[in-house]
Order: structure tokens, then sequence, then C-alpha cells
């Protein structure tokens, strides 16, 4: 993308180091652990707070809290990229059909909002802009309208809120696994099949956020992004190991479709088969994108991938206009939209690519679930 000296050594290092982190033990090199070594001191200090924290909870020195309503926490052990927003879509959803009232609460990550307790839509219009709520919160409002949203770092306080000012008869809690100071009545622990748990090791070594002995605490096992790329049995059996009498599921995503930035029109995904296309994302996994494009005939010709949560400026459209001449379309995700000013961008050929989530054995998880919450 044109960096210059400094960014290109930047990005070089930054690559290093989450090729090593998300690819498998095994395949690791002694000069990499040598290297790494610093890191992994790092992530034993980070190993013994996260212990010493749930030891602190699970004896009462720190407390944690009810709500008056049916709790549904969707989070991960692993850093993001699982699926939580299409998962935390779908649960919406499905309460919405059963005509459970549902508010969403969520952090809000890189959210301006210096609120408390911020709505995002009170279920009826949306109230804070992209940048204000956060990219994920935002998105989750345009995907689903009825269901009131709400932002704050302090889960608990937004929890009451959702049951005090909504009436909530589900509170859904996104990226809520590590957030054991709000107690919950189902536990769904999303794990990304394509990277599993990376090399083992707990951040920043490794991409785990938490020892794998916590397993133990999710009620249900979402294994998203099935592609036949890892051995599903092998993650399997390793939670297994953790927690015998686990409920494991699997999940893969759908385009729901695909249409333009600035007008929002719809285009027929035939139309892009065999056409040489630009993957352009700021998100958690961007391999699995590139993938789900090639899954439905496009040819990526190249990718650039930026931070998570990246935020879309002028200097990143003028990097853009220098690639037109060799690709049809620059094909981007549904997160990545809501942070791109539509004007900037309207003179280039960007397509925004939706997606769902679908779970396989469906029936079953539907049981599984509404049995923790009856």
């Amino acid at each position: 993308m044109g960096s210059s000296g400094e960014e290109i050594k930047s990005m070089n290092i930054r690559s290093f180091v989450e090729r090593t982190i998300y690819s498998s033990l095994s395949e690791e090199s002694s000069y990499k652990r040598f290297l790494l070594f610093p890191l992994y001191l790092i992530s034993l200090l980070y190993c013994f707070l996260i212990q010493l924290r749930h030891t602190l909870y699970k004896t009462g020195v720190f407390k944690s809290y009810s709500l008056p309503c049916r709790v549904v926490s969707i989070g991960n052990i692993t850093m993001g990229g699982t699926g939580k927003t299409p998962t935390v879509i779908y649960l919406a959803r499905l309460f919405k059909e059963h005509g459970l009232r549902t508010t969403v609460i969520s952090r809000g990550y890189k959210a301006k909002s210096s609120e408390k307790v911020a709505v995002v839509s009170n279920g009826e219009r949306i109230l804070l802009n992209a940048q204000d709520a956060g990219d994920e919160p935002f998105l989750l409002s345009k995907a689903l309208p009825g269901v009131p949203i709400i932002i704050g770092r302090d889960r608990v306080l937004s929890g009451r809120y959702a049951a005090d000012r909504f009436s909530a008869e589900i509170v859904l809690l996104d990226d809520g696994f590590q957030c054991v100071r709000l107690k919950r009545d189902a536990d769904i622990l999303l794990i990304d099949l394509y990277y599993g748990f990376g090399n083992g090791h707990l951040l920043p070594r490794g991409i785990l956020r938490e020892p794998l002995i916590h397993l133990h605490r999710a009620h249900i096992f979402l294994l998203t992004k099935r592609t036949g790329r890892r051995d599903d049995q092998t993650i399997e059996s390793k939670i297994i190991s953790f927690k015998p009498d686990a409920q494991i599921f699997f999940a893969s995503y759908e385009i729901k479709c695909v249409t333009t930035l600035k007008e929002e029109k719809e285009i027929d995904l035939n139309h892009l088969k065999g056409k040489k296309v630009l993957a352009l994302s700021g998100i958690a996994n961007p391999r699995y994108f590139s993938y789900l494009l090639r899954q439905h005939g496009m040819s990526v010709i190249e990718e650039w991938i930026l931070p998570d949560h990246h935020c879309y400026t002028s200097k990143d459209a003028r990097k853009v206009s220098g690639c037109l001449n060799c690709i049809d379309f620059i094909i981007t995700t549904a997160k990545d939209s809501v942070k791109m000013d539509k004007e900037i961008f309207k003179r280039f050929p960007i397509l925004v690519l939706e997606i769902m989530l679908k779970v396989h054995d469906e029936q079953r998880f539907k049981s599984a679930l509404f049995k923790l919450i009856s």
C-alpha cells in the first residue's frame, strides 16, 4: 500500500509475530522460540494475573452480580475473529422470533462516547454513529431493527439499564466470556476452527486470553468457520479433555449478500465469479474473508490487511486509487464499510460483503440453548 520504510519494517515484525502465535507449536523452529522468549515470560505473568483474578471471584473476595433477566454470553478464549458479531445477530433474531424482549450490551471497543451507558439503538432508530458507538455495535444496530443496543465498560451497569429501560427478558452479552463480574445463564464459547488455539500460549506469546483449563466454564461450544483446513476432531478432543460433557456444535458462514458501498445496491453474486478483486479488510481474521471470496469463484489478486477496527481516511483512499488498473472490484467487509466515508470512497468500485451464520444441527443447538435459559 505504498508504505514508508519504517511502516514496512513495522508490518514485517508484526506479520512475523502474528504468523507465529497463530500457527501450531509443532510448526515453530528453535530460532523462533528463542526470539520470542521475552514474550513467553510476559505470558507467564499474564497467566498468574488471570488465575488470581478468577480465584478472587471464586472465593467471593470480588463479587459477581445477577440481573433480573436471563443473560446469555457470547465470547471466546482466544483473540478476536471467532465470529462473535454474526453469532450475536443470529441469537438476537432467534430470541426475537420467540417473542422474547432482547437487548444487546457491548463494551463498545474504540467507541468515542464518554457516557457510562450509551444507547446506540433504542430498537426504533439508531442514535449514535459508528465513531461514537464503535464499529461492531453500530453494525449490530443496522442489522437488528427492534433490538436495543447498549455500550458501556461496566457491563453490570449496562445490564441493569437494559432491564430497567427496555424491560429486557434476555440480555445478550457481547464478548462476555471474560466478564465474570456479571453472572450468566448461558455461556456460549466460540472457537475459530481456522486457527484453533494457535500455538497454545497465552497473550502475548500466543492467542489465548485465558488458560485452556477455563474451557470448563462454558455451557455450549460453537466451533466456527468450518473449512476442512484443520482436523476438527483434534479441537473437539482438546475441549472434551477439559470438559467431558461438553455440548459441541459447528457453524459456518454463508454470504448473505453483496452490495455497493455508496448506493447499497445489491449485486448478483454470480456476476462476481471470475472477477479480479482486492480483498480489503481491517478485521481479526482476514484470511477467512479471502477464503470466502475464493469459495464463491472470485480471483483474489491482492489482500490488503489492516489492523482490526481500522478507521479509514482519505490517505487510505489515495492508496486504493493506485491499484485500480489490475482489478475489477474492491471487496470489503460490512464491519469495515461502516467506517468508510461514502463521499471519500464514492469513485471506487467498492463492494460490501455481508455474511450470516449457519449453525449445523440447528434444532439440537436451539434445544440446548433454550434448556439453559428456561
